[in-house]
């Protein structure tokens, strides 16, 4: 008596006769080694990148080399079902390829170029585009969600971290405070918030405060959390309905163990203010990783008890059939493939060379690397009150640079009857950071829990050019460049003259208007010299220092704050009178970039014979 062949049975005979082993034939192994050399190839840069954010940011950013594996382990958990598949040649997949490519590109060579998070999003479509045009939409339906894991390897844009950082800070301070009252209440110590600074008193009056940094804000955690509950959801279960509920969980855990951090940072400082910052602060926010995944794993413990999962039991042919992963790449897309992967990497590099564009830009620094605490203390109308500020090791950090001044001036001579302003000037210089958004008070002051009471605007500075002379020789149309010289008295290179920036004439400040928890007005309002030119937005200084003609990227950011006006225009009235007496000093802290375009400065400048 014979029994019948299923379907099943049928397609596994037709390919263990047709189809070779895909791991034990050469010929397949070489061309699915060409095509990973060709995607290799073209992203390379981005993964050279990526490399680096992770390792020198291992605390924000080091689960990404973990991200791979995780998705690795997703598809051999499917390699059962993978093998069930008949691949098969998927045309319109072409689309998501060349889609992927010409996304890239735009996001590296285009005309939005240096945008990490964009690039990584287009290589992540061009490598799922290539595996659906190899295997067809049968096998890439297995592969869909461990593709889409690979998102969590890119580096979040700043941008959109720093936007994100701003409710909370609030909320890890405001949650820190209320645990560790409730701590304080049994041991004896008291705790006061403002605004994102805690406050921790101990029994004999000492004060220990601790400023919940953007560090702290919750925004790295919450992008490794999801990360780690995305894989708990998918690698614990294949239920859509278990999965959602874990995910949906990242965030809170996330926000509930950055909460649990600060408050253990916030009582560490009782023992040793040391804890709270440094290593010991990395560490200890490393280590409330292991909790936060014990909650994701209770959580599943208890799905799997309220609702068991059925196990499918594999047979013995399926598992021999999943072994085998029959298929050949033997065809003439693999070629095309490969010589679209090939082709774009060596195009994508000779564009880069014939145009002479720089995609890595080089630090670069002032004449004997002057820094902007040189300043004058003093100028004609302004004089220094108080010291410079200078800020934590946490700050510093979140600021990017140490090169930075925060200095408060008073007015030396008000009208008669009339108070002294007050208005602080800070400055901070950045060099080969491309990628860095500069911060800003629209996104620092909010997460510091000063409340911006309107949208902010950018107001002309109108500043004076008494003294300034054209530089004929500099000056290219339509760009004019003045010079102007440092004062006499009160700078330390005195009588100098500087070369301004591009546009400096028509400067505006972007100026925004804020109520501190203490209830007071304050009028806060920033531009950049960058490149040789001025710019009034975070977003504006980046595309102008990220100018793909030159070797070189720098940008000083100057900002003014003050609470003695009542106006946006009085605000810039009184900014542009202390620039007034400041700019020339200011422009020997930055390269002279008429210097710089013509090779002359600093030295080894490949940009010889350049035009500006």
């Amino acid at each position: 008596m014979s029994v019948a062949s299923s379907p099943s049975s049928n397609i596994q005979q037709e390919r263990a006769t047709s189809e070779p082993l895909l791991w034990r034939d050469r010929v397949n192994v070489g061309l699915l080694a060409l095509v990973a050399v060709g995607l290799g190839m073209l992203f390379f840069r981005w993964f050279f990148k990526q490399s680096e954010f992770s390792s020198h940011q291992i605390e924000d950013w080091g689960h990404a080399f973990f991200v791979p594996v995780i998705s690795g382990y997703m598809i051999w958990q499917r390699r059962y079902e993978i093998a069930q598949e008949r691949p098969r040649v998927f045309w319109p997949a072409l689309v998501a390829i060349i889609t992927g490519i010409l996304g890239y590109l735009t996001f590296s060579i285009g005309p939005i170029p240096g945008v990490h998070m964009g690039q990584g999003l287009f290589v992540i479509l061009t490598i799922w585009g290539s595996a659906l045009l190899l295997l067809g939409p049968g096998v890439i339906r297995w592969l869909m969600l461990p593709t889409a894991y690979l998102v969590f390897m890119i580096t979040v844009s700043e941008g959109v971290m720093l936007r994100v950082t701003w409710p909370l800070q609030l909320l890890a301070s405001q949650g820190a405070y209320v645990m560790l009252g409730l701590v304080g209440m049994a041991m004896g110590f008291t705790v006061d918030v403002d605004g994102n600074v805690l406050t921790v008193i101990s029994k004999s009056g000492v004060e220990h405060p601790l400023n919940v940094a953007e560090a702290c804000s919750g925004m790295r955690m919450v992008v490794a959390f999801i990360a780690l509950g995305a894989a708990v959801a998918l690698l614990s279960t294949r239920e859509w309905w278990k999965r959602i509920t874990l995910f949906m969980l990242c965030v809170p855990v996330a926000l509930l163990m950055n909460i649990v951090r600060v408050a253990v940072l916030g009582f560490a400082t009782l023992g040793d203010a040391n804890l709270a910052q440094g290593e010991a602060h990395t560490l200890i926010g490393t280590l409330l990783l292991i909790p936060g995944l014990g909650l994701f794993l209770g959580v599943g413990w208890a799905l799997e008890k309220i609702a068991p999962t059925e196990k499918v039991k594999k047979n013995d042919k399926d598992k021999a059939s999943a072994a085998d992963m029959r298929f050949s790449l033997k065809k003439p897309v693999t070629g095309l493939l490969i010589v679209i992967l090939f082709g774009s990497a060596l195009g994508m590099g000779w564009a880069i060379n014939y145009y002479k564009l720089h995609l890595d830009k080089l630090p670069i620094y002032p004449p004997g690397n002057r820094a902007v605490s040189t300043l004058p203390t003093e100028t004609e109308n302004w004089v220094q009150v108080g010291s410079d500020e200078i800020v934590s090791a946490e700050i510093l950090e979140e600021l990017g640079t140490a090169n930075y001044l925060t200095r408060l001036y008073r007015e030396k001579n008000p009208a008669q009857g009339e108070q002294p302003m007050f208005i602080e000037l800070h400055t901070a210089y950045y060099t080969d950071q491309i990628d860095t958004v500069p911060h800003v008070p629209e996104r620092c002051f909010t997460g510091a829990g000063i409340v911006q009471t309107e949208a902010s605007k950018e107001v002309p500075m109108n500043l004076s050019q008494t003294g300034w002379l054209v530089d004929e020789e500099a000056s290219t149309d339509p760009a004019t460049i003045y010079t102007a010289r440092t004062s006499s008295k009160w700078s330390s290179v005195r009588g100098k003259r500087v070369r301004l920036p591009r546009g400096i004439e028509d400067v505006r400040l972007r100026a925004s208007t804020y109520h501190n928890p203490g209830g007071d007005e304050l009028y806060a309002g920033y531009f950049f010299i960058a490149n040789g030119g001025v710019a009034a937005s975070a977003e504006d200084v980046r595309l102008l220092a990220f100018d793909l003609g030159n070797d070189y990227a720098f940008y000083l950011k100057v900002q003014f704050n003050t609470q003695s006006v009542t106006s946006h225009e009085e605000f810039a009235e009184v900014s542009a009178e202390l620039l007034n007496d400041l700019l020339a000093d200011m422009m020997l802290c930055v390269p002279d970039w008429v210097e710089v375009q013509a090779g002359r400065y600093p030295e080894g400048n490949k940009n010889a014979g350049a035009e500006d």
